[in-house]
């Protein structure tokens, strides 16, 4: 049985050393996997110009490895196949239009190079492609139909090669190992394939939060589609809100997520909003403290913006008489129900008008 490692969206260039070391972790992870494939999903290079220019510095990254590592072309470095170019004699690019096949041990992949729409003469030759005796796995760089968290980078709304669950599933691959969306992303298909996005190795955008992975593949195993953390470059956000009385709670938080985050290879940010009662500058000062070197944007404000509002203190007005009609339970005009369905009305009324002022959150 077979043992694949996939990645995709590398976005090489010059001038972003975390993507290439990236890259030099996904092979290290592969080379402790021991696995028999390495395939890449497209966008290796951010344009073509970066493959030309990082041509002779990939040349000793791509070669004398144990294992075989085929891409195929995406949307960014379609053209940077195109001429017979040397990246190492462990690197296949996949450039055979409509498809290509590789059969490594007894698995056969269908190595997709981009192009820009799913045809039906390209859904059918692939549908219609000759019997295999095995596991079969298709390489492609599309859009999904169903969205994706983190998106596609800095790409805005542009689909490339949209396709759809059920187009794929009529394809009947095992394994459908794809690229172009930037967030790690696996879906079941209705055939019983998988279908995976591994996410950007070192994080692109700002969007991309969170650790990265790569996909390890091992039809042996009782998990054979199994995302693996990577140690790599990824930026990270914290939000949190502060409730009045409850600051501690969000200064623990900042603090054990701040030792996480020196622990690894990130570029945080922490958002703080809400309200406190403690000093404005007091809980500046305390941030700050518990955050060291990430950068903090504080949006929270003290409590006496909530409590000297006019429709707070009508409440609480309307409060302090539940508590004094309490204290004189003998009277005979004391309606509880009444009481409670004036202040749910007037509490209704305060969450509207903040509604209305685009306050409400």
């Amino acid at each position: 049985m077979v043992r694949i490692l996939h990645t995709a969206d590398i976005h090489l260039r010059p001038d972003a050393e975390e993507r290439h070391a990236a890259l030099e972790t996904v092979l290290s992870q592969a080379d402790a996997a021991d696995v028999d494939l390495v395939t890449i999903g497209g966008d290796l290079f951010d344009s073509d110009v970066a493959s030309e220019q990082l041509r002779d510095s990939l040349r000793e990254l791509f070669s004398d490895r144990s294992y075989p590592i085929l891409t195929i072309p995406g949307n960014h470095d379609v053209d940077a196949f195109r001429r017979n170019l040397f990246f190492g004699e462990s690197f296949t690019p996949a450039t055979e239009t409509p498809f290509g096949q590789f059969v490594i041990h007894d698995t056969r992949v269908t190595a997709l190079p981009y192009t820009p729409q799913a045809t039906d003469e390209l859904l059918v030759g692939l549908r219609d492609r000759e019997p295999f005796d095995g596991p079969e796995a298709l390489l492609l760089h599309c859009s999904l139909e169903a969205p994706v968290r983190g998106g596609v980078g800095d790409e805005g709304e542009q689909r490339y090669f949209p396709v759809t669950t059920e187009e794929l599933a009529e394809l009947d691959f095992d394994y459908y190992l794809a690229g172009h969306y930037h967030t790690q992303h696996r879906t079941e298909l209705s055939n019983g394939g998988t279908f995976v996005y591994p996410g950007t190795p070192a994080s692109v955008t700002r969007k991309e939060t969170g650790r990265r992975t790569a996909v390890l593949i091992d039809a042996d195993a009782a998990q054979n589609v199994q995302l693996q953390t990577l140690d790599s470059f990824h930026y990270d956000t914290l939000d949190l809100r502060v409730i009045p009385g409850k600051e501690e709670r969000v200064l623990e938080e900042i603090q054990s997520r701040v030792g996480i985050w020196n622990e690894r290879n990130v570029a945080p940010e922490i958002r703080v909003d809400g309200f406190t009662e403690m000093d404005e500058t007091a809980f500046r000062d305390a941030l700050t403290a518990v955050s060291g070197d990430v950068p903090v944007e504080n949006s929270t404000r003290t409590v006496e913006h909530i409590i000297s509002h006019p429709l707070f203190e009508a409440v609480q007005r309307r409060l302090e008489e539940r508590e004094t009609l309490h204290a004189v339970q003998e009277r005979d005009d004391y309606d509880v129900e009444h009481f409670q369905d004036d202040v749910w009305e007037e509490t209704l009324a305060i969450f509207a008008n903040l509604a209305a002022e685009g306050k409400l959150t």
